[in-house]
């Protein structure tokens, strides 16, 4: 993990959360201040595991606090919509 931060809260989440390439994707990026979320769909194929992720940003770096797995009730429809339209690819 990078000690000073990251550039964006999505390498924050990938390459801080170390998640091997490939295992997770971004489906979704809320920023609201110094504080955003990531949503993951993990696993590089069905079944996947939706994920998400609270970053926040100081001196200009960002850095992830905390992930749970599943989205929560404050995740966007349209977060939802792109997880689905995903799922629904593989699932043909």
């Amino acid at each position: 993990m990078a000690s000073d931060g990251y550039e964006t809260p999505e390498q924050a989440v990938l390459a801080g959360g170390g998640w091997p390439v490939g295992m997770a994707t971004v489906v979704g990026l809320r920023v609201s201040g110094n504080e955003a979320r990531v949503w993951l769909l993990t696993n590089d194929r069905p079944r996947f595991e939706k994920y998400e992720c609270v970053c926040f940003r100081e001196n200009g770096r960002w850095h992830e606090v905390y992930g749970s797995g599943g989205f929560s009730l404050v995740t966007p429809r349209e977060v939802r919509k792109s997880a689905a339209a995903i799922e629904a690819r593989f699932n043909r």
